[in-house]
């Protein structure tokens, strides 16, 4: 592969893309806050040097400088300097200008899952693997592991994740006679069965969101990037991708799903009216409950609809990483910093508190801490609901991979919808349309490209 194509046309792409990628902006969760763990040791370290080393760290987690704060104070010999840079494409944007001016470059920046391997492929981020991260690989969930490698190489720590799960408010479920459905089939039924009792009533509703679709394809099994070095296979026509795209697809044509997009305005209207019975997202939207107050007692939390009766599977919407950047003058101590953020008790522990930070957990000891897992909500019906959310994660498929250019595909995929709503083009077609494209684009990037 032409890494200084890559790089430069990875560069360019991103930062001409910003205005279109629809990354979904985590919402915090309302939910009880979290009590602290008790502290763990702290990492061994060093003698501190007479001038403490300074490392600078880019993220967009809110109230995050409180760890940061901690970490600073039980290492004065590593100080670390917390910028928020931005949500999503902002951090974005503002680091690929660093990486092009080699100026500025933070020590430690966040990324999210799906464009972790645009900066690999870059060769802009250290491995983190020559710096002890395997060490600590077993205590994350292992889909968020392989999220952050490849091959032998790790490049960041899993630092959250949107495992989904269905949102129903089940006052309208009860008052159709509709249960919450548990496969795909259930779900296209209850959807007709809803609108033809009551037209101004949805089940759900079709996002234009990208990572909404890449989790259901994420959920069905489908594979549509599979990387291996310089050789990338493709794949958007696989029967996997093809069930999805035929589900939604034939929901949209018979009307049965509402025509607003999530997000907006309208939908929060929706939501909290009954107007919308159900949501597919990310373990995050439980902030969702900020929009119909009158409906608390009355919303439930399940696990995604199955594809075939009785199976468990699960995809991911949201989540982010913590890497290290190849261009750090102290890699030892930033990769030190990454590590007890995301592995130590007490900080992991903490990001979850819906007042500040709000993150999902992916470590297993946080996620089988009874001080997360157990608490209820009287919103959503005296449910246990991290215990849903945590077996949801668990479900994950480890074998999903991203390519290394999702600003691009992002794009493509909007472009192709935009057509799809309009009936200028069949979702089956976009999906054609997609595989070309993005085919065409891995070739101009020096790849080796594989497609059924």
């Amino acid at each position: 592969m032409k890494k200084s194509v890559v790089f430069v046309a990875i560069i360019a792409m991103l930062l001409a893309a910003c205005g279109t990628t629809a990354t979904p902006t985590t919402a915090p969760a309302t939910q009880a806050p979290a009590t602290q763990a008790p502290a763990a040791a702290d990492t061994p370290t060093t003698a501190a040097p007479a001038t403490p080393v300074t490392i600078n760290f880019w993220s967009w987690v809110p109230h995050l400088d409180e760890q940061v704060a901690e970490w600073n104070q039980a290492h004065p010999e590593i100080q670390v300097n917390y910028q928020n840079a931005g949500s999503g494409n902002a951090e974005y944007t503002k680091l690929n200008t660093a990486l092009q001016a080699n100026s500025d470059i933070p020590d430690v920046v966040q990324i999210e899952f799906q464009h972790l391997p645009g900066y690999i492929a870059q060769g802009v981020l250290q491995n983190l693997a020559d710096y002890g991260a395997n060490d600590v690989k077993d205590q994350f969930v292992p889909w968020t592991w392989s999220q952050v490698s490849q091959g032998s190489g790790v490049y960041a720590y899993p630092q959250d994740a949107g495992p989904m799960v269905m949102f129903c408010n089940t006052a309208v479920l009860d008052k159709y006679n509709i249960s919450a459905p548990t496969t795909w089939d259930e779900f296209a039924t209850a959807a007709t069965k809803l609108h033809q009792a009551d037209p101004k009533v949805y089940l759900s509703n079709y996002t234009a969101d990208q990572g909404w679709f890449f989790g259901m394809l994420w959920q069905a099994g489908a594979q549509p990037f599979v990387v291996d070095g310089q050789n990338i296979t493709i794949n958007f026509t696989s029967p996997e991708v093809t069930q999805v795209v035929k589900l939604w697809s034939d929901m949209m044509k018979a009307g049965v799903l509402s025509p607003i997009d999530t997000y907006t305005d309208d939908w929060n209207t929706a939501i909290g009216n009954g107007s919308i019975a159900c949501w597919q997202a990310g373990a995050w939207g439980t902030y969702i409950s900020g929009y119909g107050p009158s409906f608390s007692g009355k919303w439930k939390v399940y696990l995604m609809p199955q594809w075939k009766a009785g199976d468990k599977a699960n995809g991911n919407y949201g989540g982010s990483t913590d890497a290290v950047m190849k261009a750090s003058t102290h890699p030892k101590e930033a990769a030190e910093f990454a590590q007890w953020l995301n592995t130590d008790a007490k900080p992991t522990l903490e990001l979850t508190n819906p007042d500040k930070a709000g993150l999902f957990p992916v470590t297993n000891a946080t996620l089988s801490n009874t001080q997360w897992s157990d608490v209820t909500y009287d919103y959503w019906s005296g449910q246990a609901i991290h215990q849903v959310m945590a077996e949801a994660a668990k479900e994950i498929n480890p074998a999903f991979a991203w390519s290394p250019f999702t600003s691009f595909v992002y794009t493509t995929y909007a472009d192709d919808l935009t057509k799809v709503r309009a009936g200028s083009m069949t979702f089956e077609a976009a999906m054609q349309d997609l595989q070309d494209k993005s085919v065409s684009y891995a070739k101009d990037q020096g790849f080796t490209v594989v497609t059924p």
